[in-house]
This record gives C-alpha cells, sequence and structure tokens, in this order.
C-alpha cells in the first residue's frame, strides 16, 4: 500500500529491536542531562546551564520546565548580555520549531523573549514574527495533507 507516494517496507524483528535500542539509549541520555541539570541547576554557571538546557531542547523541545529554567538565567543577565541572548533565544526556538512546529512551549519562550524586546529594548520584531508564523503554518498544512 502507498501513502504519501511511498511504498510501506515491512521491518523485520532485528530492525524493530535494533530502533528500540536506539530510542531506549536516547531516552537514557535525555533523562541523565535532564537530571544532571535539575539537581545542579543552582550550581552551574548561567553561560553553562544555557548551553546544557539548549543541546536537550533542540531534540526535545516541549520540555517546558527546561524552558523556564532559560529563562531564569536569562532574567539573571545584565542589559547587553540581555539583549544578545534574547535574540539568540529567538534563533533557538526557530530551529526547535522547524522539528515540532507545535510546541506551544517553544511558542511560548518565543512570545516571552518578544515581549521583553519590545518592553527593554523597544525592539518591535512583530512583522518578522508574522512572516515565521505564515511559513509554519504553511509547513503544517502541508504535513496535514
Amino acid at each position: 500500500m502507498s501513502v504519501h507516494g511511498q511504498v510501506k517496507v515491512r521491518t523485520s524483528a532485528e530492525q524493530k529491536a535494533a530502533r528500540e535500542r536506539q530510542r531506549a539509549e536516547k531516552l537514557r541520555l535525555y533523562l541523565t542531562q535532564y537530571e544532571s541539570i535539575l539537581n545542579n541547576r543552582h550550581l552551574i554557571d548561567s553561560f553553562q546551564l544555557l548551553k546544557q538546557t539548549e543541546n536537550i531542547l533542540i531534540d526535545h523541545p516541549d520540555c517546558f520546565t527546561l524552558w523556564n529554567i532559560r529563562r531564569e538565567s536569562i532574567i539573571k543577565l545584565n542589559d547587553d548580555q540581555l539583549k544578545e541572548y534574547l535574540e539568540k533565544e529567538l534563533q533557538i526556538t526557530q530551529i526547535c520549531l522547524k522539528s515540532n512546529p507545535k510546541s506551544y512551549s517553544c511558542w511560548y519562550q518565543r512570545q516571552w523573549c518578544l515581549k521583553l524586546l519590545k518592553e527593554i529594548f523597544n525592539l518591535n520584531l512583530y512583522q518578522n514574527e508574522l512572516q515565521l508564523c505564515k511559513k509554519y503554518l504553511e509547513y503544517f498544512i502541508y504535513r496535514q495533507k
């Protein structure tokens, strides 16, 4: 049977087992990193914490807790660093949305960044944001077909 122009290929038990082992290893790594961040977040430097959470969120953008930790770390920065990291945060969320355009936590993080950039630095990036939203809506509609 053909799905979206692709012929469905049956997988062997070995292939399924290999995929399950791969998924289990990926989950184990994620949980190890996640627990490490939660247990040591008050001991880790803000910049290191931002890097660690970024690495996890790019693969798993739906984790509200990690986005909250990032917000706490970003708020502690001085104004020069704050602007830089808010703009970087917009780039990170854009990467995350490419893999999961329906990630509510990621969209909320983007909204938070845009709001702070507007309030603190008087930057109005909403026109760019509308173009991005249109682009992701088109991706979503295309996936539905």
